[in-house]
């Protein structure tokens, strides 16, 4: 089965799915091992991470395809990406669709926001006339070789300039009624009357097709702690993720070392050695796989080389 297939088994069999927004593939295997049943690749998440730059449309299609691949290869469990705009018109969203599903990723989203696109819950969008819209999801359906690579819709209607959660609606409905496996909207704040509406709506008009649902971190959840997983898949979102869920821990532990370090000199590093003993990512040769290469060069290299290297060798 592919990775796409195994995608939509997982919303078949599950009331939902949740994951982390990740952006390398080291992030992947700890999203893996720590037991998620998919990744999300996020735009801002790679755009940040690879180029230290914001989601304003400025990293490019070969280098999402490229990090999007070494991310699937690392880990066995299906990869959603983030797509953009497809990075172009229709013509050019069907190399983007080639380019992702030969990477290895199960599916993609691609949104209505005008070229450059910005992050989802930055002001200044603006949306893309809804036949240009269709006409570019359109190219993305039919560009596939496998049928159950997933290409999902998402608009970003509700906040955009000369949008709103009615012209959302509409949107979405005319991307369900071409065909596409999954719908994703973005909604500008935690109030949870967006997300119900557009679910009662979508539901109504197409019962089976399942939504998707970004639990973003701009939405300042502390301040509305009863909107859970739970309480949105009752409405009718199948598959979410946290955004930035990698990132943003990552910079925070990055920078209250960085401070530590530069206050308080070697000791610090003692201090994270300690910390990190028995801890699940404290053994990061482990972790990267070093006895599993180990194990293939005992297979394939010749006997007398492996001796050399490792009698008498220090470390893993």
């Amino acid at each position: 089965m592919s990775m796409g297939g195994r995608f939509r088994k997982l919303l078949r069999e599950k009331k939902f799915i949740v994951t982390m927004g990740i952006e390398t593939a080291v992030h992947a295997k700890i999203v893996e091992r720590a037991g998620f049943d998919f990744a999300y690749v996020g735009g801002y998440d790679v755009s940040l991470a690879l180029l230290g730059l914001p989601d304003f449309g400025l990293i490019t299609e070969p280098e999402m395809v490229a990090n999007a691949g070494n991310i699937a290869r690392a880990v066995d469990i299906p990869v959603v990406c983030d797509a953009d705009t497809g990075y172009g018109n229709a013509l050019n969203v069907i190399r983007t669709v080639q380019n992702f599903e030969a990477a290895g990723v199960a599916a993609i989203h691609i949104e209505d926001q005008v070229s450059p696109k910005r992050c989802g819950h930055v002001a200044g969008k603006m949306i893309v006339p809804v036949d240009e819209a269709v006409g570019k999801l359109k190219a993305a359906l039919d560009a596939r070789k496998d049928p159950d690579f997933v290409i999902m819709a998402r608009t970003d209607a509700v906040a955009a300039v000369g949008g709103g959660l009615d012209e959302a609606i509409r949107r979405g409905k005319e991307y369900a009624r071409i065909g596409c496996d999954m719908l994703f909207c973005e909604f500008p704040s935690a109030d949870i009357e967006y997300p119900r509406r557009f679910a009662q709506e979508m539901r109504r008009a197409y019962p089976t097709l399942p939504l998707y649902f970004n639990y973003s971190s701009n939405l300042k959840w502390h301040e509305f702690p009863l909107t859970t997983f739970e309480a949105l898949a009752d409405m009718g979102y199948k598959a979410m993720h946290v955004s930035q869920a990698c990132l943003r821990p990552s910079m925070q532990a990055v920078w209250d070392y960085a401070v530590d370090l530069r206050a308080r000199g070697a000791q610090a590093e003692i201090d994270l050695e300690r910390r990190l003993l028995g801890h699940p990512m404290g053994a990061h040769h482990e972790f990267a796989g070093i006895p599993a290469f180990k194990e293939l060069e005992a297979k394939y290299l010749p006997a007398e080389e492996v001796k050399r290297k490792y009698d008498g060798a220090v470390g893993l």
